[in-house]
């Protein structure tokens, strides 16, 4: 079955515009803003995803682009001016970053605005993990409906055997760290995985977070597999591609996402959740 991340991510975005009308009633508007350092290409498309789900729920973007010839420094004092705007809620160094030593400059985000959940103790978990919770909730839901299983969600979810193929530190880590807080026990496929094969053929749920074409092929997964494509790339024809083709494993896998319109629409909604979180959390602390 084919998930449809779009729908999704519209009824999520829904159910966040009555918070934004309740949230402008006592004058806040939800503002994110967002900071991209050059001009790739990829990361203007996602930005571009980005505005259009603030707008639909009433919420406001700032974009600003800074050259690539900037400077760790020019990055900072960008940083230091939206962490001290108290009318900016959530902010987003748009990664890649063509920048040296740019871990540690990330690091001076504020955590009440790291709406992204990248900083160590972030009060915000990370939408791309947060994308693939709902999606696996929304699957779970279908199961029950059709009365496949009884289980309620985490039950159901800590019993599967779920391979996570990439550990990056914007969507195999975060994955991963998320299925171990729901206290499943996920296996980390990576480079120098042994029998990687193995392990996915073993898998009742596979997250993939490679990005890179025919790392899901028909014969490295199992009958009746739930596939979930996180990593995308920009093939030869121009189009986005995920880490399986979606003829090759439909008739095999039980549920899958496809790209685009699979994780990408819901991890963008999720980042909308976290931006009204974030007001929440600044409202309280005045």
């Amino acid at each position: 079955m084919r998930i449809d991340g779009k729908v999704i991510a519209d009824q999520i975005l829904e159910n966040l515009k009555a918070k934004v009308i309740s949230l402008k009633k006592k004058g806040i508007i939800p503002t994110i803003a967002v900071v991209l350092v050059g001009d790739n290409a990829g990361s203007l498309s996602y930005i571009k995803q980005k505005e259009k789900a603030a707008m639909a729920i009433g919420a406001k973007l700032l974009f600003k682009q800074l050259p690539v010839t900037s400077t760790p420094e020019i990055l900072a004092d960008t940083i230091a001016s939206y962490n001290n705007d108290e009318s900016v809620h959530g902010l987003i160094i748009q990664r890649p970053v063509p920048l040296p030593e740019v871990s540690e400059i990330l690091t001076l985000v504020s955590a009440k605005k790291d709406i992204d959940g990248f900083i160590e103790n972030s009060p915000y978990q990370a939408p791309v993990a947060r994308g693939v919770l709902v999606i696996l909730t929304a699957i779970h839901h279908h199961l029950q409906e059709k009365k496949f299983i009884n289980k309620d969600f985490l039950p159901w979810l800590q019993r599967e055997n779920i391979a996570v193929i990439g550990r990056g530190e914007t969507a195999g880590r975060p994955i991963a760290t998320m299925l171990t807080s729901c206290e499943c026990s996920p296996s980390i496929v990576h480079s120098q995985t042994p029998h990687p094969t193995e392990t996915l053929k073993h898998a009742t749920i596979v997250i993939c977070c490679v990005g890179a074409p025919h790392v899901i092929t028909k014969t490295n997964i199992s009958r009746g597999v739930i596939l979930i494509a996180v990593g995308l790339f920009r093939g030869a024809d121009g189009k986005l591609h995920g880490d399986y083709e979606e003829d090759e494993i439909k008739d095999i896998a039980s549920f899958y996402t496809p790209t685009p319109g699979g994780v990408g629409p819901v991890n963008v909604a999720a980042l909308m959740q976290n931006l009204i979180d974030a007001c929440a959390l600044q409202k309280n602390d005045h």
